[in-house]
Order: structure tokens, then sequence, then C-alpha cells
């Protein structure tokens, strides 16, 4: 039943453009395209479809939105169903049928060399072209995914690193190294591809490294640190999170190569693990390392405000935690202070 209901609807296509001419004026970008361009796209989705009879017979239409990859040779790939406002899922079905019939795209183009792309390809079952929304496609690249590493220092409520009665939370700051790993990304377009925000997910390890003069003691009530005539070559307190960013982003780009961007919020993180690692010699002239698990009070919440700033994959950043590292009241108020430096990853791009 390919073109005998032609006459009962419409079928029309909006392409979203990937680099949106709307955002880029630099003319060395190129958009990924069908070969002989919209209106051979066009011709080849209406030659191609077959109207499902339960659609219909149920009257249903509307748009559905399929994404997928454009590689660098023009090959699609990772197609799925977006969203589907017909409520008919056998429209799924024949639109992904459709796109997998394709030949090679010509492939996005960044300075002159292809690269990898998300697409979002919105297919109308039963409007007028009129009625195609304007969108935009091209995913706003944000600057949240990637690796990031530094070091931390220890604050008082006064922003100081002196702890003057509780000396032994003077942490060793060029031993006191922290890890993150940002694997999932997301912006929200707040004014084009300059503005948004920009959430996500991320690992954090980080450690504390403390004189080697100094044991961490934990009960209920408490946590502190007592002298020990143990000679400790090492004497750490390490603790595992999850991270979730809320930040607002200016970005001078879509994409992640050549973009200035600055970007500040909060980070919320869960601790969902912590230890202490010692090792060194015995009483006795014995070495020994050995790792202590326990929740050493610390917050399984934590709340820091973070600043970023960048270039391209590279940048810096720096973090203050507002509530306190340790639960309240078991110690002094102790306040993390981060600064590092962040590689970029972009997932879309090559």
């Amino acid at each position: 039943m390919k073109k005998s209901v032609s006459f009962i609807l419409l079928f029309t296509l909006s392409i979203a453009r990937v680099f949106s001419q709307e955002f880029t004026n630099d003319s060395t970008t190129s958009d990924a395209s069908f070969p002989g361009g919209e209106i051979a796209l066009n011709k080849f989705i209406k030659d191609n479809m077959i109207i499902p009879q339960l659609c219909l017979n149920e009257g249903k239409s509307g748009f559905v939105y399929l994404r997928f990859t454009i590689d660098t040779l023009g090959i699609i790939s990772n197609i799925y169903v977006d969203n589907n406002q017909t409520k008919c899922k056998e429209y799924d079905i024949e639109a992904k049928r459709i796109v997998q019939l394709m030949p090679a795209w010509n492939p996005g183009r960044i300075n002159g060399k292809p690269v990898k792309i998300a697409y979002l390809l919105p297919i109308n079952f039963g409007f007028t072209e009129a009625d195609v929304p304007e969108i935009t496609t091209k995913y706003k690249e944000p600057n949240w995914a990637g690796v990031e590493i530094g070091i931390t220092q220890l604050m008082n409520t006064s922003f100081d690193p002196t702890f003057n009665d509780n000396k032994y939370w003077e942490n060793i700051v060029r031993k006191s190294w922290f890890f993150n790993y940002n694997f999932l990304e997301y912006k929200l377009p707040l004014y084009k591809h300059y503005l948004g925000l920009t959430t996500g997910l991320g690992y954090s390890w980080r450690g504390l490294s403390f004189s080697s003069n100094y044991e961490i003691i934990v009960n209920s009530d408490t946590v502190y640190a007592i002298t020990t005539a143990i000679d400790l070559r090492r004497n750490k307190l390490t603790a595992h999170y999850l991270t979730l960013p809320l930040l607002v982003e200016f970005s001078t780009k879509k994409n992640t190569q050549n973009n200035f961007y600055i970007s500040s919020g909060v980070i919320v993180s869960w601790k969902f693990s912590s230890y202490t690692f010692q090792k060194g010699k015995d009483l006795t002239g014995n070495k020994f390392s050995h790792y202590t698990y326990s929740d050493y009070n610390l917050r399984n919440f934590s709340l820091d405000w973070m600043v970023r700033i960048g270039y391209s994959y590279v940048g810096l950043f720096t973090s203050y935690q507002v509530n306190s590292l340790f639960r309240k009241d078991k110690t002094v108020p102790i306040h993390p202070f981060r600064i590092g430096l962040t590689i970029n990853m972009d997932y879309f791009q090559e």
C-alpha cells in the first residue's frame, strides 16, 4: 500500500540541520546531507514508505522523530526512535525501516575533515509542510564529560588551612589527589548554543593524605586523630562518590573543538564507599600495609560550588564544598577546596 493512500495522508519531511546556519557563521563547517539534497530525500522517503494499515484504520497521524549516527563515511548506525507523536507503534517500525534502506550520506565536515555526528530526522505522517516544527537537532556539546585530576586543600570556616586545636586535619596538599571521570552529559539550551544548563553524571575518587604520626579514630559520636609511635609512610583517607552537576554554561561554539567556555553552578555528590590506607613499619620494624573500611562519619551527600573555564579539549576548574566534610557535630567544620585540570571528551565528533 505505497502510493494508493497518498490522497489520504500528506508525507512531508523536515530535515533538522546538524550544524544549523542560524547559529554558525563558520564557512569551514558543512552539514551532513542526503545524496541529491532534501528533494531527493523527500522522494526517497515517499517512494519507500508503506503506510501501516493499523495506524491508517485508527486515523493516527503526526511526526516520528528518529535519532541516528552518521559516521565519517556517511554510514548510518544506532537508529532509534526519539519521539513518536502519533501514538501508533507501527509507525516506529516503518520509519526505522525507511532509514535502514538509505544509501550512505555525505558526511558532515569541519575544516574539510569528515566528522561523526548525531542527527535527528522528523518524518511526517499526515501533516502539511507548514506544520513542520522548526527544531535544532545538532547535539549541543556540553563541557562536562571527560577526565579531571587535581589536588585538595582542607579549610576551616574562615577559609584558612590551619586547624589550631585540631592539627591532625591539616592535610598534605601535594599528596591529596583526586580523580574524576564524568561519563554522562546533557545540555539544555537556554539561548541558542551560547547559553545552556548542563547536567550529567560522574564518578569521583578523592584522597586526603595526612601526617605520618596521626591515626584517625572514629565512633558513632565523633571522629578525630591521635598521635602514634608507628612509622607511617602513607596515611590516607579515601572516599568514592557519584556526582551530578547543575551548571549554567556559556559557550562560543556548539562543539568542543575550538570552543571557549565558562560555567558555574553546584555539584551534588553521593558517597558510596570510604576507607583509610596505612603503610609503614610497626614497633618491631616489620613492614605492613592495610585498608580499614568505615564511613568515618563522612557526609553521605555533599554540595560543592564549582567554576569551570577552558578552551577546546582542555580546561581548569575549582570547587569549594559548601557543607562540612564530616557530619555535623562529629568534629570541627572542614571544607575541601579543590583545583584541577580537565580533559573534555566529545562523544559525537572524531
